[in-house]
């Protein structure tokens, strides 16, 4: 019976992955994009900043060239209704100025061409990252399992929208995967080169970059060349930049300022507990989080606390970056994988624990759920029929990011964990 159990159970999650990848990708291509512009991408507003640097020499933070992505991505210009118009610059390129350089070598192709590059890509970086979060995870499962953990994967919604939206979140936490990756293979120096890479995206690093700062000086001796690596790579990206375009950093700051008015850029606790009250209740958030993971700045990086640190650091990320975007839940895979890996862990604990794990899987299988319902009503009524119900798979999308950080949080009270940790009696 047992033996029929161990064949039985991964083959019907095996089928339950390819079941949620076929709905989900049904329901973002058909249902969540259907009022899209036909030409939206935001990919466009990178490569054509990019090209207008190293092609045209021109500011890819000036407002002329924010209306020639704006004629692209919506079919003209918006019409500014005052000079400080926040419109003026809205979808124009909103990175740091070193993000040109990932572009740099697709700025004479066709953007058709670089659209099929970056689908390609994007695919490539995210199975790579799941590859990689397991390997610093120090996890290895049985073949059937690891499939029916990428299908999952390549199956969610903000991996999906990352691909519809063609959005740069994607490369950058394939970067991210990377340095980790580095990070507990012991390769500090390379780590620190990948986590500058992929401050790109400031929001992914706002909170990793000082706790492994926290982590470098209580073992500086060991640890330096982190910090080394990180500084050098930083200072000559942020100076290849002041030499190619001086002054970039005051435009970089005044585009972020209107990116945020004009994308509604608020967190997750600004939305729960109102935009006067976030604030406070981010800095509580973040100070229980250096005081839960104080612990672990004596450990190793290949120790399961370390790995622990950083999932739980990467989840409270997104609850205090002025974001509600899907896309950069991505940040919430190598929580997803610690919690998976010890279930058995958390299950065996506390009520509290049981609770906050079984609140993650409940909500993460929310939108599968509701996009398998969607795709079969479709069945029966047109897509377009089913437009109206298009934000029901995305209920439980603020929900999220806290209820990891809840789980994580339990599982890093249920016991001091250390380096002599056997990790096959963790995973299960």
């Amino acid at each position: 019976m047992k033996d029929s159990q161990r064949i039985f159970r991964p083959a019907v999650w095996l089928v339950l992955s390819i079941i949620s990848l076929t709905s989900m990708e049904f329901y973002t291509a058909r249902i969540w994009s259907a009022g899209q512009p036909a030409h939206f991408s935001d990919l466009y507003a990178p490569w054509w900043g990019a090209h207008a640097l190293f092609v045209q020499g021109r500011n890819p933070y000036a407002p002329a060239v924010a209306h020639e992505i704006q004629s692209v991505i919506y079919g003209a210009p918006l019409v500014s209704a005052y000079r400080e118009d926040p419109s003026q610059v809205a979808g124009g390129f909103a990175y740091p100025l070193y993000a040109a350089f990932l572009l740099w070598p697709t700025v004479h192709m066709p953007f058709s061409t670089v659209q099929i590059l970056f689908f390609f890509a994007s695919i490539l970086l995210t199975m790579g990252s799941l590859v990689m979060w397991l390997r610093a995870l120090h996890f290895r499962g049985p073949p059937t399992e690891m499939l029916t953990l990428a299908l999952f994967t390549l199956g969610s919604f903000p991996v999906l929208q990352g691909i519809q939206l063609q959005n740069l979140s994607l490369i950058a936490a394939g970067c991210l995967a990377l340095s980790v990756v580095l990070l507990t293979s012991g390769h500090l120096f390379l780590a620190g080169l990948f986590l500058a890479i992929c401050s790109f995206k400031p929001q992914f690093t706002i909170l990793l970059v000082p706790w492994l700062g926290f982590w470098t000086v209580h073992d500086w001796r060991r640890r330096q060349s982190l910090a080394w690596s990180f500084f050098a790579s930083m200072s000559l990206l942020i100076g290849l930049s002041e030499w190619l375009r001086p002054g970039w950093i005051g435009d970089f700051l005044r585009v972020v300022q209107v990116y945020r008015q004009y994308t509604f850029g608020r967190s997750l606790l600004d939305v729960w507990f109102t935009p006067r009250v976030g604030p406070f209740a981010a800095a509580i958030l973040l100070l229980a989080l250096l005081t839960r993971c104080w612990q672990y700045l004596r450990h190793p990086v290949d120790s399961p606390g370390f790995f622990l640190a950083i999932s739980l650091t990467l989840a409270a990320t997104l609850t205090v970056i002025p974001t509600l975007a899907p896309h950069v839940q991505l940040l919430l895979l190598p929580g997803f994988l610690c919690i998976y890996r010890y279930r058995g862990v958390i299950s065996s604990s506390t009520p509290l624990a049981r609770i906050a794990i079984l609140a993650v899987w409940l909500v993460l299988a929310w939108e599968w759920v509701a996009a398998t319902g969607l795709a079969l009503a479709a069945v029966l009524f047109s897509p377009r029929a089913l437009l109206a119900w298009w934000l029901v798979p995305l209920y439980t999308s603020p929900l999220l990011p806290l209820t990891v950080v809840f789980a994580l949080s339990c599982l890093v009270r249920i016991r001091t964990w250390t380096t002599s940790d056997p990790l096959h009696l963790l995973s299960r």
